[in-house]
């Protein structure tokens, strides 16, 4: 097949420390129509610098070399005018957070039409039926009732559609993915790729798909790309990359990927002291109802939930968006107020409505959080050494004395694998990795009883996600800390807690020990669920057939 898109001898570079640095290249790479090509490689490798290179859209001061050509006319080239036609509509782009991307003040509507009022010139009425077929085709139910909604109002998956949908308004002969499924459950995730690979192959799209999914890109794509420091080492067909790489670094991904077939990594928690009294974390017939607002019913966000947490255990909630996973969390963290039930932590109850300052600190000494997004978990502004020391200050215990706190700010960096050369650094001076390890550090500053694990390792790269697994499992043995694991990836749940919990519509379908529930699902939810896992040979096979 001749290339659609044909990128050659491509290099970026950007300013640096009195010279520039090279983040790209060389890359050689080409795609036909119809084909959809998966771009791998772990964070920094340069995988999101050559999709934009592939748009254009490269920061200020980039400098590139080499060629990018789209149905024989070089990108790179293009005058101000063929540039605005080119991105209007030839090529478009999904991006990974559709929430930062998407006004939050704007409605679905306002953000799908524009495309069609701007670029094609349709008037309102025409751009709104438009819209509202396009929500249709990637599977978004009463496309209507989305059109008036704010992104605040729908879930992960159903923003994803919408970020797809909007791209479909140029009428694209191009499209690049760029990571569209890191925050969803595997459930959605399974439906936006079928989205995806049925509009491909039904408008001849050529797609650039990338992802730190190995699995995932051998169930939707021809070939596989594989990216390390700028370069592309490796080339292959999806379905041969997993079981017989070619260059020692694709053999590393393999080697670090996880898998559903995978032991557990979680440790014994040795004993020390007298037996604990009873569990860290007790949960009774809890739930949640949102009121009714702007003319819609009142929703059940948790209906009846119990379970229980043992010092130094291990916890998993898994379900699809809107599950009620994370209302769960938020309750446990005081930030939302239950409808009903009881939450005892250390044998105590929060107090339900309005606590105080030092009630709220009380409870963070209790329980801390690690969320998904370690881009968006700490402040820009500030170092990573006072961003440990203000945690110590405002909880107290051994960070009441400022030596004693730079002391123990250093302790926790050394116990998350970081060096004191980390504590100067600004976050954007770290990688994904470095910085979700900041964010283990700080929760452990007041050092809780339990730990909210929220998403940690959903958006880190195979290489990454082992470690921070790793320091988790470590951790556990070395505190005593109990985890509530929440998450839609069922192999860190596999790696990470003894206990699992299925969620679905706020209602517990199935529980149990993990691996029992995962080996041998009894609910035909939790069977959906373990079926939707991406596999390399199963996933792939099925996509030819």
């Amino acid at each position: 097949m001749s290339a659609l898109l044909e990128i050659e001898g491509l290099r970026v570079s950007v300013p640096g420390n009195g010279q520039p640095r090279v983040v790209v290249g060389p890359v050689d790479l080409s795609i036909a129509a119809g084909e959809s090509v998966g771009l791998v490689g772990e964070s920094g490798a340069g995988k999101t610098m050559t999709a934009r290179a592939v748009l254009r859209l490269l920061p200020p001061g980039a400098r590139t070399e080499g060629s990018v050509r789209f149905d024989g006319q070089d990108v790179l080239a293009m005058s101000p005018a063929e540039l605005r036609a080119y991105r209007a509509g030839q090529a478009a782009i999904v991006f990974q957070d559709p929430r930062a991307h998407i006004n939050p003040l704007r409605t679905v509507g306002d953000f799908v039409t524009e495309g069609l009022r701007l670029n094609q010139g349709l008037p309102e009425g025409a751009s709104r039926a438009r819209a509202r077929e396009l929500l249709g085709a990637v599977g978004v139910e009463n496309p209507e009732v989305r059109l008036s909604s704010y992104p605040h109002e729908l879930s992960g998956g159903l923003l994803q559609r919408v970020m797809i949908a909007a791209a479909l308004t140029t009428e694209p002969r191009l499209l690049l993915a760029d990571e569209p499924t890191t925050a969803l459950d595997t459930v959605t995730q399974a439906e936006v790729v079928a989205v995806l690979t049925e509009l491909r192959q039904r408008l001849g799209l050529a797609m650039l798909f990338i992802t730190h999914d190995l699995e995932l890109a051998a169930a939707t794509c021809d070939r596989t790309a594989v990216l390390h420091a700028g370069a592309i080492v490796e080339v292959q067909r999806s379905a041969d990359l997993h079981d017989r790489p070619r260059h020692p670094y694709t053999e590393r991904l393999v080697g670090t990927r996880l898998s559903m077939d995978a032991g557990p990594r979680h440790r014994p928690v040795p004993a020390s002291g007298p037996p604990p009294a009873g569990p860290i974390l007790e949960v009774t017939h809890l739930r949640k109802v949102f009121g009714p607002r702007r003319g819609r019913p009142a929703m059940v966000a948790v209906d009846d939930l119990s379970f229980s947490v043992p010092p130094g255990g291990s916890l998993a909630i898994v379900g699809e968006s809107g599950a009620g996973k994370t209302t769960v969390a938020r309750m446990l963290l005081g930030l939302e107020t239950p409808t009903s039930g009881r939450i005892l932590l250390a044998g105590q109850e929060p107090a339900r409505r309005r606590p105080s300052t030092a009630e709220r600190r009380r409870r963070a000494r209790g329980v801390q959080a690690v969320f998904q997004n370690p881009y968006g978990s700490l402040d820009p502004r500030q170092r990573v050494g006072a961003c440990l020391e203000e945690a110590l200050r405002l909880h107290g215990g051994r960070g009441r004395d400022r030596r004693a706190r730079r002391e123990r700010a250093l302790q926790l960096l050394d116990q998350v694998g970081l060096e004191e050369r980390h504590a100067r650094s600004l976050p954007s001076q770290l990688s994904g990795g470095q910085r979700q390890r900041v964010a283990i550090a700080r929760a452990l500053a007041p050092e809780p009883r339990l730990l909210v694990l929220d998403e940690a390792v959903s958006g880190l790269d195979a290489p990454v996600q082992a470690q921070i697994l790793e320091l988790l499992a470590a951790l556990r043995a070395e505190t005593g800390v109990a985890y509530l694991c929440i998450s839609h990836n069922l192999a860190v749940v596999r790696q990470v807690a003894e206990h699992l919990i299925v969620m679905r519509d706020g209602q517990v379908v199935e529980t149990g020990p993990t691996e029992q529930v995962l080996d041998a699902p009894r609910h035909p939810y939790t069977q959906l669920l373990r079926s939707s896992v991406p596999g390399a040979g199963v996933e792939a096979d099925r996509r030819r057939k």
